[in-house]
């Protein structure tokens, strides 16, 4: 014979929920994802949070209120090849944060902070602004799979093709959106120079 369940009356609920919010509000609310500290370590290993699954036809996007929202799903048939996402503390040339993938075995779940290390960039001009790709792996402590990649040259040609044509083309539908160039690809000296930059603009 089973035992049946327990329901909780709607008024009980309705108090559980507001103890909740009080108690987020003793908080003195949540953090925002683009806010958490970058680590001492910083810019050899960095965090990143995470927006866009790897795998994901779907372009979700961390907005003002700290939450994530379905900003839209992506007209051409192409998924996102890493994890993609805003790096916290920086400000890229288009004055949004820097923007990160990282390669990891499985998709990481959209608004979860991830250390990585950065490996190398994508060198790109969106609709006249650079919008650098920084490309890394997880850091040893959070995979060791990924402990012989250190630079750009140790990642799997196919891996950096897999990424460039992605960004070669999901911007194709619809029609009239700003073109994307491709300058070449940076390594991971120059992604650290860049990230310690993005992290001074965001401190000015």
């Amino acid at each position: 014979m089973t035992t049946p369940r327990r329901i909780l009356p709607h008024a009980a609920i309705g108090a559980a929920l507001l103890l909740l919010a009080s108690a987020v509000t003793a908080a003195d609310t949540v953090l925002h994802p683009f806010l958490v500290a970058q680590p001492k370590q910083a810019p050899q290993e960095v965090n990143l949070a995470v927006e866009i699954p790897a795998g994901s036809f779907t372009k979700y996007e961390i907005k003002d209120d700290g939450l994530v929202h379905v900003d839209r799903f992506q007209s051409m048939p192409v998924a996102y090849p890493a994890n993609y996402g805003s790096m916290p503390r920086t400000l890229a040339g288009d004055n949004d944060p820097l923007d990160a993938l990282v390669l990891t075995r499985e998709p990481l779940h959209p608004g979860v902070i991830v250390r990585f290390r950065p490996i190398g960039y994508l060198k790109m001009i969106d609709g006249g602004e650079h919008d650098e790709k920084i490309i890394g792996v997880p850091t040893d402590k959070v995979d060791p799979s990924y402990a012989n990649i250190r630079d750009l040259a140790d990642l799997p040609e196919i891996e950096r093709q897999r990424i460039e044509a992605f960004f070669r083309v999901y911007k194709d539908l619809p029609a009239g959106r700003n073109p994307v160039q491709f300058n070449g690809w940076g390594n991971a000296a120059e992604a650290r120079a860049l990230i310690s930059e993005a992290m001074e603009r965001f401190k000015q």
